[in-house]
């Protein structure tokens, strides 16, 4: 230890405040990401239902008919 190196460090490994501040790093940037996320579902939220049924196209299925044919 000296005057320039108040702490000494062997050079083996990060530091603990190496971590934490990298830790903070890619906390902050989930959490950025997580606020981008939900703007952009509010923002896709915000249209009125063009449908004037008032649901959605779930739960019709194609219509349609089948012949069978065979010896009569």
């Amino acid at each position: 230890m000296d005057a320039t190196n108040p702490q000494p460090h062997s050079g083996e490994g990060p530091r603990p405040q190496d971590l934490k501040r990298g830790g903070r790093k890619i906390l902050l940037a989930f959490l950025a990401f997580l606020v981008v996320v939900a703007v952009i579902v509010a923002l896709t939220n915000i249209g009125g239902d063009d449908d004037p049924s008032g649901g959605g196209e779930q739960g019709m299925g194609a219509t349609g008919t089948v012949e069978l044919v065979g010896p009569s």
